[in-house]
């Protein structure tokens, strides 16, 4: 019983030749169905430039008027602010270095300035006026290892505090005595005052 195999197929012979492919009626009714888009007329185009103008303007004001956010918290930021600033006038008359109570109450103040920095948009101008001076506080003195930021942040609460955190208050106090205008503490007074103003609408 022998094997059947197919022709083999002769050279010059499409083996195709003879099928016909029908086109679908269902791709020529998809056609029909969504025209070739037009291209948009000039009055469509301004309007649509008109709505993007629009809506970032509407983001714009979105911005501002989220300035202040979140409502009903401004009170008590403007408190924290206010108390850091009345902290830092006491220092400007007074050497509190050896004051553990007033340190512990400075630190206490400065972690929650901290966490109301957070409560804003990051981009508004009150948060970015609030997130210098905490960074210039963070970093003082420039250079140092172990800066009153640090201080603030680490040591607050405790019952005894390190001799070089007492000696950086002593220090911020006596060069306020010996040049007030230009003191670091003026200056960290007169930043708290426009932020606690922006807060008293």
């Amino acid at each position: 019983m022998g094997i059947n195999t197919p022709d083999p197929i002769r050279p010059g012979r499409d083996p195709y030749k003879d099928y016909k492919v029908e086109p679908l009626q269902g791709d020529k009714k998809e056609r029909e169905k969504f025209p070739p888009l037009e291209k948009p007329s000039g009055a469509a185009l301004l309007a649509a430039y008109v709505l993007q103008f629009f809506r970032k303007l509407f983001s714009l004001f979105e911005d501002q008027a989220q300035e202040n956010f979140p409502i009903g918290r401004e009170q008590d930021i403007k408190t924290d602010l206010t108390l850091l600033r009345a902290a830092f006038d006491i220092l400007k008359g007074q050497d509190r270095s050896q004051d553990i109570q007033f340190l512990n109450h400075l630190s206490e103040i400065w972690h929650r300035v901290q966490e109301d920095s957070f409560l804003f948009r990051r981009s508004s101008p009150f948060s970015m006026s609030l997130r210098s001076l905490i960074k210039q506080i963070q970093n003082y003195p420039p250079d140092e290892e172990h800066t009153l930021g640090y201080y603030l942040t680490e040591f607050a609460g405790q019952s005894w505090l390190p001799f070089p955190y007492m000696e950086l208050i002593q220090k911020i106090h006596y060069e306020h005595e010996r040049t007030p205008s230009l003191s670091i503490l003026t200056v960290w007074t007169a930043q708290l005052n426009q932020l606690i103003k922006s807060l008293a609408g």
